[in-house]
């Protein structure tokens, strides 16, 4: 079985397609979970009606928490042996389930992971000590869950860090690869992703972002102590992340503060691991040099530098 979990907040519009996609997988021994994390609009009718309709869907309703309470609750839902989280104003392919449970029993891989946006010319495999640098790479393998058929007992005692309000899926992925011993990338789009401009990511530039620090953080240290020989690889994946947040609270005017100041010393530090690592662009180098150094010049500039 696998089971499938959905946070829905406001998707009425965008609910039907969603399930409909998830409800109709060629393969069908599946548990949808539903939880309606109080909307406001008419997502928990349109759930009770999709529950009538497939009794394979269970839904369920709580005062609004926020998506990471959410998904740590639909996470103690689970009794199928894999688990993948769709995001209610998303689809996935009619055959999406059938394609990764395939390429999972090919080696017992513990995640088939596939992509979001554009496809990748093959499909790469990976050991563990190999999906952590491709993970810090970010670039093949990156730290959302909705891309990701993972095995249900990796996630036992692991639940998403409610503190942080954007990055926590990368923080919860980070765990999860501490305990995989094979993983499959495939390099097919199977899911679609809307852009929806009342998500987090897509909202205008608000502090709630500046809680990636911790998830960074975190992963930064817990790198050096468990994977030293890719110490500067995080670390220099740490003030990218922070950069490009500095440069999105710059262009949208966001007040200079201390929430500013903290990731400005984090990029002065790091930054110069960018371009030493090979990580990323020279872009994102002068980009991590300037929003570092000078927070009102970026506000500018930074729009030249995306």
């Amino acid at each position: 079985m696998v089971s499938i979990l959905v946070p829905v907040y406001n998707s009425a519009p965008y609910l039907q397609k969603c399930v409909g996609s998830i409800a109709g997988q060629s393969y069908t021994d599946l548990q949808i979970v539903l939880i309606n994390d109080g909307s406001t609009d008419d997502s928990w009718d349109i759930m009770q009606e999709l529950a009538r309709q497939d009794k394979r869907i269970e839904i369920y309703s709580q005062p609004n928490c926020g998506v990471a309470a959410t998904r740590n609750r639909l996470l103690e839902k689970v009794r199928g042996d894999f688990v993948l989280f769709v995001d209610s104003d998303d689809w996935i392919e009619p055959n999406t389930i059938e394609i990764l449970l395939q390429e999972q029993e090919k080696e017992d891989y513990d995640i088939v992971a596939f992509q979001l946006t554009s496809p990748k010319p093959h499909d790469e495999h990976y050991n563990r000590e190999e999906v952590v640098k491709r993970f810090l790479e970010h670039n093949v393998f990156r730290g959302s869950l909705c891309d990701k058929l993972v095995k249900a007992d990796l996630y036992n005692g692991l639940r998403i860090d409610q503190t942080v309000s954007y990055g926590e899926d990368a923080l919860l992925v980070w765990q999860v690869l501490q305990r995989v011993n094979k993983v499959s990338v495939l390099g097919k789009v199977l899911y679609y992703y809307r852009v929806n401009d009342d998500s987090l990511s897509h909202q205008s530039f608000n502090g709630k972002k500046f809680t990636a620090y911790t998830t960074w953080d975190y992963i930064s240290r817990d790198t050096k102590e468990l994977w030293p020989q890719y110490s500067d690889i995080a670390r220099a994946r740490f003030a990218c992340e922070m950069a490009q947040i500095l440069r999105s609270g710059a262009m949208a005017g966001y007040k200079y503060d201390n929430s500013v100041r903290l990731l400005q010393e984090e990029v002065r530090r790091d930054g110069f691991l960018i371009r030493k690592t090979g990580l990323s662009t020279f872009k994102m180098s002068l980009l991590a040099y300037l929003v570092s150094h000078s927070y009102w010049l970026s506000c500018r500039l930074s729009r030249y530098l995306r």
